[in-house]
Parts: C-alpha cells; structure tokens; sequence
C-alpha cells in the first residue's frame, strides 16, 4: 500500500516562524514539547469529501474543514481558550457539524464544568445554539451538561437524539432534537436514578443505567418499549457488565464484563431470560476496551475500535479489531503501509469507500491519514507534532519490576538519545513519572512529556503501579484504599530497581506527576524522602480527608470516593497518616507544585493547602498558581510556564548532562 501526502503543505504554511536548532544542536525548543497538538479530533464527513478538525496554532483553537482531495484549510470558528476550549467536532450531514464547548463555572457553592452543544455550517457562519432554555420566574436557566448525543440518526441527517435533563435537574431524558433549529421533542422522560440511556441500530431507547449511590442496575426493555426490566444489578468491580451497544438484531446486545480475570466483549440474546453470553473479544494479559464500530452501511457492528495486539509486546504495533472479514483484511493492509505503530480506524464515509486513521507509535508522534480503497492509497492529512524532529525522539523500552511482595509490574523505561537498555556507562539522572487517574494505565504509545525530558538528559521511568488500569480484576482492585500504601511501594521499588541496575544514579531521581500521579510524587517525599533530591506536583492532591468531602458536594461522589480512597470517618487515621499537606514536616527535599485555579477535577486549594503546609514546616518550596488554568494544562501559555518551571527546577536539582547525544540539525 502507497502512500502520498495532500495536507501537509497547507497545514505547514500556516506554522510562522519555527524556532532554528543549531544554536543548541542537543536540545530541541521547549514550545516543540509544550505546545498544544498542531491538529486533534478529525473526522470525516458522510460522503468522504470534507475533513473537520481542530488546530492548535499561536495559542488559540481554530475549528478547521478541508477538501479531503487536498486544498487550503478553512478556519470556521475559533477561541483563545479563555472563556470555552473545545470539546470535540462531529459531522451530522455534509454541509453542517456539531461543536461541544466546555468551560469552567459555578453553581452555588460548587465548582462545575459545563458544557454547550452548537450547529455550524461546513463553510462558516449561521451557528445555532442547540439547547435553548425557557425563562423560569428566576430568569434564565441552563443544563450543566448539553453535548451528550446519544444517536447520531445517520439515515436521517437533520436530527440527533440528545441526552439532556430539564433545567434544574440532573436526570436526563432523551430528546430528539433539529440540527437547524434546536427544535426539540421529548422522546424519553426523566427516570429516577437514571443517568444514562442507550438506543438500539433502529434509533429506539432500549437501555437504561440506574445508578442509586453506587449500585448498579441494568435496565433494559423489549423492542415495543414495553417491558422494562433488570438484566444486571452490581455493586463490586468484579460483577460489573457494562452495555456497549447493539447489534443490527435488536435483541443482541454488546457488553463489556469479566472473562477470567480479565475485561472482555460479550454479545448477550436479551430474548433469553438466561442472559447468555457469547464471547467476542479477549485477551489472556490484558482488559479489553473501546467502542464498538458500526458500519454505515448497514448498521452492523464491524468490530471494536481498539488496540487488538497485546501492548505490552513493545513493538508499538496495533490495530482496530475488527470482525468483519473485508473490513479486517483492510486493517492488515493499512498496518503493512504503516507498520511498527497503532493504527486506529477513527472514521469512514458513508459508502465506505474512504476512511480516517490516527497512526502513532513508540516514539512517533500521531498524524491522520485518509484512506481510499478503491485506489488503495494512504493520503497524509496532517501530524500531531510536526516541528518534533523524529531523530531526536527516544521512544520507550518494556522492563518488568518486581515489587516487594512479588507482583510483577509493567513499567516503561525512556533513555536519552544514544542510550540503550543494557548499555554500559555511568548512571543517569533520573526522573520517576507515576500516571494520574490512578485507576488508568501508561503504555508504549508517544508521550511528549517522557520525550521532553529524554531530550534535557533524563532517564525516565513509568510505572504502573497496583490499581493501574488494564490488567484485570485483581491487579485493579489491589489499588482500592491503598492510596500511599503499596500503591506507593511500588513506585518506591521501582526507583530501588533503577539504581541496581546502574540505570539511575541514585544521588540524583527525582519524582515527577500530575492529579493523582502529583499526589504520589508529594506522598514520596514524605514516606522515602531518601530516595529522591526533589518533587514536583501539578494539580496533585494533598489532602485525602478534604478531597473526599470535596466529591461529597457531587452526585454520587461521596460513594465513588470512600471506593476508590476510604471512609471519611472510619479510616481517618489511615486518610491523615497518607495526606501530605498533613505530614509537611517530613518532607526533607525542595517541592514544585504547579495548579490552575479554574481546576474541576482537584480543586486548587489542594495544591494551595499543601503550599501553606510546606511553609509552616520550614520547608523549600515553590508554588505557581495558574490564573484560569484547568486539570488538562488545555491552555499553551499553561503548558509552556509548567515545562519551563520543570525544565528549571531539575537542572537545579539534578543537574542532568549537558550533551547526551550529538544530532544533526
């Protein structure tokens, strides 16, 4: 399979003035690293012939259409990203997209993040804002939440159906709503505890998600909309089955549950009061995960848009696991034109003729293609990361670690240019990056903080720890409530592993994180505080008591919280000993903590708290507070004045090499 290029050209002209490389031929510029992703979030109209996307450019967000046989990009609307970012844009017909809007605000005493749903010509203007609310006695009201299109109606092309609760409320019902007007008509009332609905291929509401303070019910009902009933109730990680979607046969339901150990898809016959399942997708290492894939054709599910190859190969090569025997022989041929990375199948049009990938890979960045399978090309649309010279780019090593106790870790070793795993020489200065979530997962795929600080002379290393994402039942559930506990043993066993084996220089690690991975770099320094020169913390949090009466004031948050953290009153001990703003005075090494004050997901004080503590305690500190900043460093000036701070703060502290690799400008 070829491949040629139709983007690239247009997409580069409107990048102004790239920094030069040869006055520091070992370093590439900071803003290669920091900046925002030069494109994200393509998609490809029904007919094939328009490409939408979002580009990042000079601090702002520009929604962008072009002609998928190449031509200049259009810019149709565009933010600074002060007062909204964008969500993500979606063709509903040929000529007009949807727009979701996400921006921080305040309801009461309790910090939100809302979300707008707009209507957009393809070429520009007449924008319709669609959900428009009545006027109530007390003015204007709004729903936090409007972008949750649950039905793209495809044969229709001028309707969605539109999860949306009624001003005030925050149990939604389904409306079908006019992507010209915003005219809408109820089709599904409001149910108590209801959260989520789901439609079957014929665009019916066929599933409900009850959620009554963290027990789980699985709703569904017949294809007349008649007999509601429960297929599943569950409380426990292990009983979980989630719905996916259905198959063409509205009595076969997809569904993600356990399988061995380990998350796996299910197709289930809800004519059957047994419930049978039919195993579809496994892996014997890893969960699966991702969405299921529907032909536009004929409403059949194709497969799972997913990584099918086991990540943990290292090879960097995956693809979309399909089912379907013409679209899986097209997969194979896209991996043989691009091999060595994950090829995912984002898109295609509706005769199926062209489709959109994202490609990325150990130590390539992510661009799209377009595909056509009449010719058998692969067009170039645009990269991710385009000023990154591929060269200079480290790309990822596989190492397992064994804990304390035994359990065997997955982590992700990163060396700068012209190292090698199993390289003799003199150890390294090291940088430990623990994950967020903690409940998600680091992987092999292109990070560009890892290669920011590869390329400053730092090793790098990424472990998932116990309770990370993906690797089953028991691997999961071994994180709940151990939050500074084993969670952090294995970090702290990690670092130990480095310096035996001569990788890191011991003298020199320090640990590194964001959200909850800010957390355990902060609870480092106060559990093994000898094994690192420093800490840094962005948006991490600091204080467990606080953060659980934090999620109380959301719906369901007290009860997701005390799963994932604890008991706000019977484990308060425990929650006070694995607080770091609580335990300051144990901190014997210099903290960087980084926050934006418009965070929803660790609210500031967390971060302003733990600064407070640090001063009391004598300790060396500093704290940047980002003015209008989120959890998602979403805004370049942010993500600059993070990578800038972090760059400073280690070279003081660890004093990396000056010139690890020599590169070729």
């Amino acid at each position: 399979m070829g491949y040629r290029t139709t983007w690239q050209g247009a997409l580069c002209a409107l990048v102004l003035a790239w920094p030069a490389w040869a006055q520091e031929p070992a370093r590439q510029p900071i803003d290669h690293f920091a900046s925002l992703p030069l494109l994200e979030g393509a998609s490809l109209s029904p007919d094939g012939r328009q490409v939408a996307a979002l580009m990042n450019l000079q601090g702002q967000t520009f929604l962008i259409t072009q002609p998928s046989a190449g031509g200049k990009p259009r810019g149709i609307l565009s933010t600074d990203n002060r007062e909204f970012y964008f969500n993500w844009a979606k063709w509903v017909n040929n000529e007009r997209l949807l727009v979701s809007l996400r921006f921080a605000s305040q309801r009461g005493f309790v910090g939100t993040v809302e979300t707008r749903l707009l209507s957009i010509k393809a070429g520009g203007g007449e924008v319709v804002s669609l959900v428009r609310n009545p006027l109530t006695s007390g003015g204007m009201t709004s729903q936090q939440i409007q972008d949750r299109v649950i039905d793209w109606l495809p044969q229709d092309g001028q309707h969605v159906l539109l999860q949306l609760p009624e001003p005030g409320s925050v149990l939604p019902g389904v409306h079908k709503v006019n992507v010209n007007t915003g005219k809408r008509s109820l089709v599904k009332a409001p149910e108590r505890d209801v959260y989520q609905w789901v439609t079957d291929a014929q665009h019916r509401v066929r599933v409900a998600l009850r959620d009554d303070d963290g027990k789980i019910e699985i709703r569904a009902c017949d294809p007349d909309g008649q007999n509601w009933r429960t297929l599943w109730a569950f409380s426990e990680m292990k009983d979980r089955v989630w719905p996916l979607g259905f198959g063409l046969d509205p009595q076969e339901l997809y569904v993600r549950a356990y399988h061995e150990g380990r998350m796996a898809v299910f197709t289930v016959r809800l004519d059957d009061a047994a419930l049978p399942k039919r195993l579809r997708l496994a892996n014997p290492r890893n969960d699966v995960s991702g969405q299921l894939l529907r032909s536009p054709l004929s409403g059949e599910v194709l497969g799972l848009r997913s990584s099918s190859d086991d990540q943990e190969s290292g090879d960097g090569e995956a693809r979309s696991e399909l089912w379907d025997d013409a679209w899986r022989a097209q997969a194979k041929a896209i991996d043989l034109g691009l091999p060595q990375r994950e090829n995912l199948l984002l898109d295609m049009s509706r005769d199926e003729q062209q489709y959109l990938v994202y490609s990325s890979g150990n130590g390539v960045p992510g661009e799209y293609y377009l595909g056509d399978r009449r010719s058998g090309e692969l067009a170039l649309l645009g990269a991710t990361y385009p000023k990154l010279e591929p060269a200079r780019l480290a790309g990822k090593q596989v190492v397992s670690i064994k804990a304390r106790d035994g359990l065997a870790l997955n982590a992700y070793l990163t060396l700068p240019a012209g190292r090698r795993l199993g390289d003799s020489g003199v150890p390294l200065p090291m940088v430990l990056l623990p994950h967020g979530g903690p409940h998600s997962r680091d992987d092999a795929g292109f990070d560009p903080w890892t290669e920011f600080l590869a390329d400053r002379g730092y090793l790098v290393l990424q472990v998932n720890f116990r309770g990370s994402d993906g690797y089953g039942y028991e691997f999961k559930s071994a994180g709940l409530k151990r939050w500074g506990l084993e969670m952090q043993d294995d970090l702290s066993d990690a670092v130990v592993w480095a310096t035996g084996q001569r990788l890191a220089d011991p003298a020199r690690v320090c640990i590194v994180g964001a959200s909850y991975g800010g957390y355990a770099a902060l609870m480092g320094a106060v559990k093994t505080p000898e094994l690192y020169r420093c800490a840094v913390s962005f948006a991490g949090v600091s204080d467990l008591p606080d953060l659980i009466a934090h999620e109380s004031d959301y719906i369901g948050g007290r009860a997701a919280a005390e799963r994932m953290i604890g008991r706000a009153w019977g484990d308060r001990e425990r929650l006070r000993a694995t607080s770091p703003a609580l335990q300051a005075e144990r901190i014997g090494v210099p903290v960087l903590l980084v926050h934006g004050t418009a965070d929803r997901v660790v609210p500031v004080d967390q971060s302003e708290g733990m600064a407070k503590a640090l001063k009391r305690a004598g300790k060396a500190y500093r704290y940047i507070e980002q003015e209008g900043g989120d959890h998602h460093l979403s805004r370049y000036a942010h993500r600059l004045e993070f990578f800038s701070a972090l760059e400073v703060f280690l070279a003081e502290h660890l004093k990396p090499l000056k010139s690890v690799a020599t590169a070729t400008p």
